[in-house]
C-alpha cells in the first residue's frame, strides 16, 4: 500500500490531521502551560494526551521513569564557578605557593569534564547531587494485524524547558555572546595556571593572575544562563513533534488503514530537555526492540516551524553520535516524493531522542524544521501558540506519513 493511495478517499485528510495538531498543542498550552519535567503539568499534559490516543492505538500506557531534571543544564553555573575558583587559586600561587596552581588546573578540569560529560555525552554526573523527580513516557501502540515483521517508532517530547536568559534578551545568539567570554577566561586561566607552574617570571606570572579579573562578569553571567524559575511553553519544542506523531496515528485509524506485517507506535517522552532521560529510559525499559527479530526503526520529530531551516540529523548529540544513514534515505525519500530536497546534515548543538535510539543499537534518524542559529523563540517565552506555522506541520506530517508506509513496504535500505 503506498501513501498517496490513499488520499483519494480519505475521510480524514492531512489537512484534518493538522488542524488536529494545532489544536492539540494549542489545547496543552492553554490547559497546563510551561511542563517542567517531572512536574505536575507534564503529567497532567502526557495524561491528556494518553486520553486521545486511545481513540487511535490499540494499547497505550504511561511508563514511568525517575530523573533529576536540574542536573543537565546545572554543568553551566558549575563550570563559571570552577573557572572562578581557579582564577582565585592563581593569584595565591603567583604571590605565595605556586603549586597551588595545580589546584587551579584540576578545577578547570573538573569544569571542562563536567561540561563534556553532560552536555556532550549527556551522562549522569551530577543527577545524584539534584532532587530526584518522576516523569513519563507514553507510548501509543498501533499493531499489525497479522504477524509482525516491522516497527517504527514515532517521537516527540512532552516537557518543555527553562527559558534561555540571553537568547531572549539579546536574540538568537545571545547565549553564545554570552558563553565566549566565559570560555576564553577558561582558556585564559588554565594558560595563567601553567605560566605560574612553569615560568620563571613571577611578575608575568602576577600580571597574567591580575587579568583573570576581566574575566568574572562572565562567570557570574553563567548564574542566570538559565532562568529555572520561568520555563518556557514549548509549543514548537515540542509539542509539535508529539501531535505529528499522534496525527500518523489518526490518520491511519480513521481511514480504516492497518498494516499486515507493521507495528506503528507513537512516543511522547519526558525529561528530552533534561538530557534525553525519558528516551534513554524508554530503550532501557524495552531491550526486546533490540533483539526480538523485527526490524524498528525510531524517527525522532522536533521543533517544527521553520520550513527553510527543515534538516534530517545523521549526526545527534552536538556530533558524538551517528545517527543511520537508512532512516535518513528514507526521510529524505519521503520528502523528495512532495517535491522537497532536504539536506541531511549534522546537528550543530544539543540533541534530540534520536541519539537515545542510536546508542541503544536502533536505526534512527531526527527531522527538525527550526534555524540553528537558534531560533528567537528557541528555549524562551515567544515558543507559544500564536507562533506555530500550520504549513510547515501540514509538510511534516506528509513526510512522516509518506516514511511509515514506505517502511511498511520495503523496510529500510
Amino acid at each position: 500500500m503506498k501513501f498517496q493511495d490513499t488520499l483519494i478517499n480519505a475521510k480524514t485528510t492531512v489537512k484534518d490531521c493538522t488542524d488536529f495538531t494545532v489544536n492539540g498543542i494549542t489545547n496543552i498550552c492553554k490547559l497546563y502551560g510551561p511542563r517542567p519535567c517531572g512536574e505536575e503539568s507534564e503529567k497532567k499534559a502526557q495524561e491528556t494526551m494518553l486520553r486521545e490516543l486511545k481513540a487511535f492505538s490499540d494499547e497505550v500506557r504511561r511508563e514511568t521513569f525517575k530523573v533529576n531534571p536540574d542536573a543537565f543544564m546545572s554543568f553551566v553555573p558549575i563550570a563559571g564557578t570552577c573557572c572562578a575558583a581557579a582564577a582565585g587559586l592563581n593569584v595565591i600561587a603567583s604571590h605565595k605557593n605556586k603549586k597551588a596552581a595545580l589546584g587551579s588546573l584540576a578545577l578547570i578540569g573538573a569544569g571542562v569534564a563536567g561540561m563534556v560529560s553532560e552536555f556532550l555525552l549527556y551522562k549522569k554526573v551530577y543527577d545524584p547531587f539534584f532532587k530526584e523527580k518522576e516523569s513519563g513516557n507514553v507510548i501509543a501502540v498501533k499493531k499489525a494485524t497479522g504477524e509482525t515483521k516491522r516497527r517504527i517508532i514515532l517521537a516527540g517530547h512532552t516537557d518543555s524547558a527553562p527559558e534561555w536568559t540571553y537568547t531572549y534578551k539579546l536574540g538568537s545568539h545571545g547565549s553564545f555572546i554570552v558563553a565566549g567570554p566565559a570560555l576564553a577566561g577558561l582558556a585564559y586561566t588554565a594558560a595563567t595556571s601553567a605560566v605560574t607552574l612553569l615560568s620563571k617570571n613571577k611578575k608575568t606570572a602576577k600580571k597574567m593572575a591580575l587579568g583573570q579579573l576581566a574575566f568574572f562578569p562572565a562567570y557570574g553571567a553563567l548564574y542566570k544562563f538559565t532562568n529555572n524559575k520561568r520555563y518556557v511553553e514549548g509549543a514548537i519544542d515540542n509539542l509539535s513533534g508529539c501531535y505529528i506523531a499522534s496525527a500518523v496515528l489518526k490518520y491511519l485509524t480513521e481511514n480504516n488503514i492497518s498494516f499486515k506485517n507493521t507495528e506503528v507506535i507513537a512516543m511522547m517522552a519526558g525529561g528530552e530537555e533534561a538530557g534525553i532521560r525519558g528516551s534513554k529510559a524508554f530503550f532501557e525499559a524495552h531491550p526486546e526492540y533490540q533483539n526480538d527479530g523485527v526490524e524498528t526503526v525510531f524517527i525522532s520529530i522536533d521543533t517544527i516551524r521553520d520550513e527553510e531551516y527543515m534538516a534530517i540529523y545523521n549526526k545527534d548529540m552536538t556530533g558524538m553520535v551517528k545517527n543511520d544513514e537508512r532512516v535518513c534515505n528514507l526521510l529524505k525519500k519521503a520528502g523528495e516524493k512532495h517535491g522537497m530536497t532536504i539536506p541531511v546534515t549534522a546537528i550543530p548543538l544539543g540533541s534530540t531522542d534520536a541519539a537515545s535510539a542510536s546508542q541503544a543499537g536502533i536505526p534512527a534518524a531526527a527531522i527538525v524544521a527550526m534555524d540553528p542559529a537558534p531560533a528567537k523563540y528557541y528555549h524562551t517565552r515567544l515558543d507559544t501558540p500564536e507562533i506555530i506555522v500550520p504549513e510547515c506541520i501540514e509538510k511534516v506530517l506528509n513526510i512522516t506519513l509518506e516514511a511509515v508506509f514506505d517502511f511498511d513496504e520495503n523496510g529500510i535500505q
